[in-house]
């Protein structure tokens, strides 16, 4: 006659009560493994989060390539089309790639009596918007034509926006530009290229063909290239220095990323969770030491138990059940502990110590509990097996 369900988990839990210490010590280690894991995911979430943050605050990361002549001085002009193209074709974790001018001595916005000093102005082709990411809010963003036929257009960003038109629209308003007039098109948002120069009152945007009539020699061209993700960027770097020192080969090429700090970020948050990581196997590996030991012990102690339970039909498997379930229990209880432990320190020091954006992840919580079954169950496996191969008439006649 084989035991019931209820029974095997009497029997569980009356065994792990008749030896508190034994269990409590190994429901501790089960604790501090899966507390350090859960807290080396918790922190990995909230670090991912916070960089992801700041990359929605800026361009898309981008790189922006110079070559350096003999005398030392960058040359971003001597990047041509085909430049450009050669890296579209020689690397394939480009993702887009757009050309942008900064233009000299155009700093004023007028618009009527209302003018705004200490303006960046830029001429950029058809394709910024794809390769910086940014949305536009109102209008739209040069086309074709505007290049081709050297239209005085401009597009704006919402903080300059702001600033010049207050509570209209800007959209087919005339503005100046020192003495220029020009036709806003468009209003995109304001963001941050990653490690600003200064202080500015806003941006606006010119066709690159309009932009180089007006601006003529009084301007600094330069590419940008973005990858597919931030994490591609070193790689595109080396690869982007490769293909134009061979295109250029007398010269020096440096390279500008609006990303570093967020690559440097992340480096360290890799570091830091590789540490807690291994803080959590070790705890893990010692708590399963303790679970194996106690259930060696359980079967020494219970062989007499064991052979009685056979003799009345309980079968192998219901015997490894029941010392396998022990472990279960054991690695259960540490875990959720664990678990509504770390989520209520995570909770306060996000909202108290520091401001910092963390959700209650369903993901971390199975994969750390996971993580404390598994060696609950590997710990205990062996030790269970062994239980059912013990002779039932040797058992029975055991002191």
């Amino acid at each position: 006659m084989g035991i019931s369900i209820a029974d095997i988990l009497s029997l569980t839990w009356k065994s792990l009560h008749s030896n508190p210490v034994r269990s409590g010590l190994t429901t501790l280690g089960v604790f501090m493994g899966v507390a350090a894991i859960s807290a080396t995911l918790n922190i990995a979430d909230i670090t991912n989060a916070q960089i992801e943050a700041k990359l929605a605050e800026r361009d898309k990361p981008y790189l922006t390539p110079y070559i350096i002549g003999e005398e030392g001085f960058a040359v971003g002009d001597d990047l041509n089309k085909e430049d450009e193209i050669a890296l579209k074709r020689s690397i394939a974790i480009v993702r887009s790639t757009s050309s942008v001018s900064s233009i000299y001595g155009f700093s004023s916005v007028q618009y009527e009596d209302n003018e705004v000093k200490n303006v960046r102005t830029y001429g950029v082709s058809e394709n910024y918007i794809s390769t910086t990411g940014r949305t536009i809010i109102q209008g739209r963003f040069f086309k074709t034509v505007d290049f081709e036929q050297y239209r005085p257009v401009a597009v704006i960003d919402r903080k300059l926006a702001t600033t010049l038109f207050r509570e209209q629209s800007p959209l087919n308003r005339a503005i100046f530009l020192a003495s220029t007039r020009l036709t806003v098109i468009g209003v995109v948002e304001t963001k941050s290229i990653g490690q600003e120069f200064g202080d500015t009152s806003g941006l606006l945007w010119l066709p690159s063909t309009f932009a180089s009539a007006l601006a003529g020699n009084f301007q600094f061209s330069t590419l940008q290239i973005s990858p597919y993700r931030l994490e591609q960027m070193p790689q595109l770097k080396e690869k982007v220095k490769q293909v134009l020192l061979k295109r250029h080969p007398k010269m020096v090429v440096e390279t500008f990323d609006n990303t570093a700090d967020l690559l440097k970020e992340r480096e360290l948050q890799k570091s830091a969770t590789q540490a807690l990581a291994v803080v959590g196997v070790v705890a893990l590996l010692i708590s399963g030491v303790g679970i194996a030991n106690i259930t060696i012990a359980s079967v020494l102690e219970r062989i007499e138990e064991i052979g009685i339970r056979r003799a009345l039909g309980a079968t192998q498997f219901e015997i490894m059940v029941q010392f396998i379930l022990e472990a279960i229990l054991l690695s259960f209880v540490g875990g959720t502990l664990a678990i509504i432990s770390v989520h209520g320190l995570t909770q306060t020091a996000t909202t108290v110590i520091i401001q910092a954006p963390y959700q209650f992840s369903l993901r971390n919580a199975a994969l750390s509990m996971g993580a404390a079954i598994a060696v609950g169950v590997g710990s205990s496996f062996l030790p269970a097996v062994k239980a059912t191969k013990i002779d039932i008439i040797a058992a029975l006649r055991s002191d």
